[in-house]
């Protein structure tokens, strides 16, 4: 080609936004790399999950967009998290174009939202070389995803082939496909016009090659930015991790105010020392996660409350004032409180079932109410004992037992299920909010103990 093409690529900057600081250093490493042959993509999830994303229904990502000008992006599952309409104004009002090749309308093959300006592909030249872009995203988090009602989604894989091979029939010299399709970017690769992934979606930080095409994935929450470079078919990538970079003082500045116009930085209560907030703190047992279990049971008037762990976010450790964005921005889905009735039996059913949901010898949900011994071992992890209340749970009496609506409608932990819901105590956020302010945040108490644990490589949760 004889040219140098770069890319400049963020993905799932989900509830960055949250934290001023964070999202203007990733504004100023976008500024301070980019030059006059860069395109700027985003590969989905930058305008949901968090606080200011439900609080104004992803319009304060556009601060963001306008502040960088982006050039290129796709649609990530939580980009829908506000629903079809809210995500149209979003690309009307931003400056990047939007591809999609396997999101469209329900009705007919129309991309989705191409009344507000997205495309099927892109194509853009630099110094001469053109260059096609096609985005794709994940069906399997998109179609049961309720702020997604009325779009269809086709295989990613499928889509990108057609798509990237409408573009070589264009005569483009290098296809990149921008990816939010995770698991499926090895085949995407593998399609013999793509000539570069740029994805997203798992959150994982990835830099090699499959059959020899680049596939790049920048991580979560603005921690990188990928800086990519074609030169004469050559590609060099460096991942930039951006965690101390220079803060951008006007997109802090514009996040800082739009915390306080939507009450985020009001003062709940205040910490000593301080309070871990990293993967391993979320699972059981944590501050963080006994606080929020504590506001379930606390909400429904319960005797046990539970609540999937991968349900917390990660972020900067809590340290003096802890406000309402800090204790919100834990739980970054308000789910609807719900409550039943258990027999004691059920409850230690229900108990047992909180290391259930994956294979990692993990204790995969928060409890509040009742104390855990658990036996772990190299193959196996099972529960050995429980209390409610400090004694044992009778099997012939009934307990009140409480969790967020999300464990209920999926069966994440039987016997809990759409079925057994009995009433609705309120909703998190809400209810989070109310316990702090009158409770603080709740210290580790040994609700998760072991009697035998010979499991290596573990997170904190049995330690």
């Amino acid at each position: 080609m004889g040219t140098t093409v770069r890319f400049l690529h963020y993905s799932d900057v989900e509830n960055a936004y949250d934290d001023p600081a964070r999202i203007g250093r990733l504004a100023s490493s976008i500024r301070e790399l980019r030059d006059d042959a860069t395109m700027i993509c985003g590969t989905g999830d930058t305008t949901a999950p968090g606080l200011l994303a439900m609080e104004t229904r992803g319009a304060h990502a556009r601060r963001f967009f306008r502040a960088v000008a982006p050039d290129f992006a796709t649609f990530g599952n939580h980009d829908f998290d506000p629903g079809t309409d809210p995500l149209r104004e979003t690309v009307a009002e931003s400056p990047q174009t939007w591809v999609t090749a396997n999101l469209l309308e329900e009705s007919g093959d129309r991309q989705f939202a191409a009344d507000a300006g997205v495309q099927r592909t892109a194509l853009t030249s630099v110094d001469g070389t053109r260059v096609g872009l096609a985005g794709v995203t994940d069906p399997e988090t998109v179609r049961p995803h309720p702020g997604a009602e009325g779009v269809r989604v086709t295989d990613p894989v499928e889509a990108a082939a057609r798509a990237t091979d409408e573009l070589v029939d264009r005569g483009v010299d290098l296809v990149v496909v921008l990816s939010h399709a995770g698991e499926s970017d090895d085949g995407i690769a593998s399609l013999p016009a793509v000539d570069l992934v740029l994805g997203g979606h798992v959150h994982d930080v990835r830099n090699d090659r499959v059959d020899g095409t680049p596939v790049v994935h920048p991580g979560q929450r603005g921690e990188r930015l990928s800086e990519v470079v074609v030169t004469d078919g050559a590609v060099d990538v460096v991942l930039h991790d951006v965690t101390e970079a220079e803060v951008a003082a006007d997109v802090a500045e514009t996040y800082r105010d739009l915390r306080t116009e939507t009450g985020l930085d009001e003062t709940l209560t205040r910490v000593e020392g301080t309070v871990p907030r990293d993967r391993a703190a979320c699972y059981p047992e944590s501050v963080m996660g006994n606080t929020v279990a504590d506001a379930y049971r606390w909400s429904a008037d319960a005797d046990v409350a539970i609540f999937n762990a991968m349900q917390l976010r990660t972020g900067p450790a809590l340290s003096g004032e802890v406000t309402v964005g800090d204790v919100r921005g834990a739980i970054p889905f308000d789910n609807p409180i719900h409550a039943t009735t258990l027999t004691g039996e059920e409850v230690l059913e229900l108990l047992a079932n909180l290391g259930a949901p994956g294979p990692d010898l993990e204790v995969f949900g928060h409890v509040s109410g009742a104390t855990l011994t658990w036996r772990r071992t190299g193959d196996d992890l099972a529960l050995d004992s429980a209390t409610v209340g400090g004694e044992s749970p009778d099997p012939s009496a009934t307990y009140r037992v409480s969790a967020p609506a999300y464990a209920f409608d999926r069966g994440l932990f039987p016997p809990l299920a759409s079925d057994r819901v009995e009433e609705t105590t309120g909703r998190a956020h809400e209810a989070l909010v109310a316990h702090v302010r009158r409770h603080g945040l709740t210290d580790l108490e040994g609700r998760m103990r072991t009697s035998v644990d010979d499991a290596e490589g573990s997170l904190r949760s049995l330690d």
